[in-house]
């Protein structure tokens, strides 16, 4: 026996004798950047006398379900995943994902299929994101208070460090640092509030954001000078005092009043840096109506949870009152939502620049055929500059079950059948194939040899019991069976691979085989 690379099984002929079958993947995690590629790898090799290239196949799968499969040298894909056909071929089955995103995060799975002796292993995927830092200046009601924002977005994971340095030194008070909140692309955004008093402003004054994140090779260093705000800050205090000089003279006369005020409005209509506001009178917010966009729904799966999402925007001033409601199944009647309903409503205020506010809206639901399937919900809103409220629909509501299956034999007559239990399917409308191998290809059993029973379960859902005979089950030859189930709730079909082997049926899993279970026959 020797070892060699899988270029070499592939080019020699005749039959199997033992595979020893080995894959290798690394150890540790590899890291990917959101929206680049990753490739996660996977090689293998085994021992040999002879070997035949169609019996190889290789499967990448995440999450419970298929990303790509190899087979006779073709690869079939159910995403943003590709195989090297030529370099599988030599024993490289690595996986290249492209346009990472967040939720790509995890563990993959590698299994390579070499006459029926099956091999899996695990590569975990980590996923990052950098931050993009900008330092704004924001107005405050506190009125002798300047904010300085800074904006961290986009990134991943969650963990981050942001501080605040004046000419060098760090800065322990006077910051107040908000909680990351999540976007919908999975990644994060955070703010951070230093608040300055201008009369401690000095010359050449600069204040600096500091984010550490495990993205960055090094720090990201956003700087904000902030001696012009000094500056305005002095002038502003002087126009009050003469201010309040002013009130003082229009109490002992009224003409001298009117000359002062005359005079004081001929000198200040024109500022060296911009018009002045008198301190202790916060500027009015504008009125803005808000606009609603799309209710997100998510896929609705039954026995999950889901989250509604609205998004209301550019409005002024910042109260607005948000609800939810919802029609049941068949009914045209509005009613609230109820926390007792297992639904529960959140809402996320952001206040902009330019004093308009967004909105996030969330409702989150309790997933279920009964009940859900069909229903409807609305988000009201209200607000000072609408003459009626405001609503978006979601419009009936389809809920999925996706199916589970088992597969297990049952004998009667000295005759083998092979079972399938396929359970929480809905809709009810599903596809079931068997196959068998002939001639080392797969040929499909007809419909007539297949018996298939639906019943209903007490959730809604619906479960199918399918069947097919093997009429060879006394052949002690090897012999591959396969039941696909197509339904609308996966991406990708499910399959079961059966091995009939010295009489005695397989079920092959990623990990390898285990024996068929009995039951009886239904």
């Amino acid at each position: 026996m020797i070892r060699t690379s899988c270029r070499q099984v592939i080019e020699l002929a005749g039959s199997q004798t033992g595979s020893g079958l080995e894959v290798m993947v690394p150890s540790n995690p590899k890291t990917g950047m959101a929206g680049s590629s990753v490739l996660l790898p996977c090689t293998f090799s085994f021992e040999f006398k002879e070997a035949k290239p169609h019996l190889l196949f290789v499967r990448w799968m995440f999450a419970g379900k298929v990303l790509l499969m190899f087979s006779n040298k073709e690869v079939t894909s159910y995403g943003r995943a590709t195989l090297n056909t030529q370099a599988a071929m030599n024993g490289d089955a690595s996986l290249l994902l492209s346009d990472l995103k967040v939720e790509d995060e995890g563990t993959y799975s590698c299994s390579v299929d070499y006459n029926g002796e099956i091999v899996g292993k695990e590569v975990v995927l980590r996923v990052e994101a950098s931050p993009s830092v900008k330092v704004t200046r924001s107005s405050s009601k506190a009125g002798d208070k300047i904010h300085l924002e800074c904006l961290v977005e986009g990134f991943y994971p969650k963990e981050i460090k942001v501080t605040w340095h004046r000419n060098g030194e760090s800065i322990k008070h006077n910051v107040i640092m908000g909680e990351p909140v999540r976007d919908g692309n999975g990644t994060y955004d955070v703010n951070s509030t230093l608040i300055v008093n201008p009369d401690n402003i000095t010359k050449d004054d600069v204040a600096e954001c500091r984010v550490e994140h495990a993205s960055l090779g090094r720090p990201i260093e956003e700087f904000f000078v902030m001696t012009q705000i000094g500056r305005r800050r002095n002038s502003f205090t002087l126009v009050a005092v003469s201010a309040a000089i002013v009130f003082i003279v229009m109490a002992l006369c009224r003409g001298v009043y009117w000359a002062l005020c005359r005079r004081l409005k001929s000198k200040s209509t024109t500022s060296d840096e911009e018009s002045v506001i008198p301190a202790g009178e916060p500027e009015a917010e504008p009125s803005k109506c808000p606009k609603m966009g799309k209710i997100i729904v998510p896929p609705l799966i039954n026995g999950t949870t889901a989250r509604l999402q609205c998004t209301i925007s550019g409005y002024s001033p910042g109260n607005l009152n948000v609800s939810w409601l919802w029609m049941k199944p068949g009914s045209s009647q509005l009613l609230p939502v109820s926390p007792s309903e297992n639904k529960t409503a959140t809402v996320e205020v952001t206040r902009h620049q330019d004093k308009s506010y967004t909105c996030t809206a969330c409702l989150t639901i309790d997933v279920s055929v009964i009940g859900k399937h069909s229903a409807c919900y609305i988000c009201q809103v209200e607000h000072p500059t609408l003459g009626k409220p405001l609503q978006k629909k979601t419009g009936k509501l389809h809920v999925k079950g996706i199916p589970v299956i088992n597969v297990m034999q049952a004998t009667k007559n000295k005759t083998t059948y092979l079972s399938a239990v396929i359970e929480g399917i809905y809709p009810n409308a599903v596809t079931i194939t068997w196959s068998r191998t002939k001639d080392e290809k797969y040929v499909n059993y007809r419909e007539t040899d297949i018996k298939n029973k639906s019943s209903a379960n007490r959730d809604g859902t619906f479960t199918i019991n399918s069947r097919c005979k093997d009429k060879q089950s006394r052949d002690k030859k090897s012999k591959y069976f396969k039941v696909t189930v197509i339904h609308t709730s996966l991406e990708s079909p499910i399959e079961r691979t059966i091995l009939r082997e010295e009489g005695v049926y397989h079920l092959l899993t990623e990990s390898g085989k285990m024996v068929l279970p009995a039951a009886p026959l239904m």
